[in-house]
């Protein structure tokens, strides 16, 4: 009788559907750095939980190695080269959160290793794939943020009618920083909105930019990772901040990071996100419906929030067009 039920059971087990099937043993390996708030926890939440739905358990399915870097700057460097080549030959997917993503590639494109960058500025994308609207047809894909400087000084001349210059303030040292610098003297002076953007290093020294800000008459500013980390000391300028909050927080929290200082406005998106879409992109690789070369980037989910109990703060008047123009208004 049991012979019986065993052989029914293996005979069951052939009719299943192929693609039911999930392959075991696959090893990813994470390899972030340090960002605001949480450095990059939510994306790896996000991919643990959606690979899981789509059938692969932690310690079950899927193997996860972590490689969580010194530093935000360019001293992070070699303990990405080193987690690269220590793991270059032994994962099925080697995932890369930030600016990180670059000096991995220098060695990942010479391998057959699949790589995702979860995720990376547009600009950071473009410096590493032929375009972000195709298959990229070589071992690395991803998510990419938007946060394009052009809606920036678009949501900069809503809130400020007639304003003229805007600060750029980044930190030389810091990779992303750099990256997004460039995006901003690359821009079209049509798209310029009539604002004149002015640069300034904050690695030069806090007190320096607070002068400069005066002395150029800049009447708003942003940036991304050098200047959230000094926000508290550049809030002495008493200007309102228009930004891109890079932070690694939920789409819930974003209220609660927005109630001290002075951001006035930015564009937000969410890491989780990110993390669920490059768990779908692994999944179909791991199962086979696609390769990495197949895989096309997936934007980031962008949102714009004005935060009108900022703009009080700075006796700001909000226009309505303002208001009109976003996702979200903190009240």
């Amino acid at each position: 009788m049991n012979k019986i039920i065993s052989t029914l059971f293996f005979l069951l087990t052939l009719t299943l559907p192929i693609h039911d099937a999930v392959a075991e043993g696959k090893r990813v390996v994470f390899i972030r750095y340090q960002i605001p708030i949480s450095h990059f926890t939510t994306v790896i939440d996000g991919f643990k939980k959606t690979m899981a739905l789509q059938g692969y358990k932690e310690g079950e399915q899927v193997e996860y190695i972590d490689v969580l870097t010194r530093s935000a700057d360019k001293s992070s460097i070699p303990d990405v080269l080193k987690a690269v080549n220590e793991w270059k030959d032994k994962a099925d997917m080697i995932i890369t959160c930030g600016w990180v993503s670059m000096p991995a590639r220098e060695i990942l494109k010479e391998t057959r290793t699949p790589q995702l960058f979860v995720p990376v500025l547009k600009s950071v994308a473009m410096k590493i794939l032929p375009a972000t609207n195709g298959q990229p047809g070589t071992n690395i894909s991803g998510i990419y943020l938007m946060y394009p400087p052009e809606k920036i000084l678009r949501l900069a001349s809503l809130l400020i009618p007639g304003i003229k210059h805007y600060a750029y303030v980044y930190n030389s040292n810091i990779p992303a920083d750099m990256i997004f610098k460039s995006t901003y003297e690359q821009l079209a002076i049509a798209d310029h909105h009539g604002i004149t953007i002015h640069f300034l290093d904050i690695a030069l020294g806090v007190d320096q930019v607070l002068t400069e800000l005066r002395k150029r008459n800049i009447q708003a500013f942003g940036g991304i990772v050098g200047s959230f980390q000094k926000r508290q000391e550049l809030a002495a300028s008493n200007l309102p901040v228009i930004t891109s909050f890079t932070l690694d927080i939920e789409k819930g929290d974003l209220e609660k990071y927005v109630q001290e200082g002075n951001i006035v406005a930015g564009l937000f998106n969410p890491f989780r996100y990110c993390g669920e879409q490059a768990a779908e992109m692994t999944a179909d690789i791991f199962n086979d419906k696609l390769s990495i070369e197949q895989t096309v980037p997936r934007p980031a989910r962008q949102i714009a929030f004005i935060n009108v109990n900022a703009a009080a703060r700075l006796n700001m008047q909000v226009p309505f067009a303002a208001l009109e123009s976003v996702d979200i208004v903190i009240k």
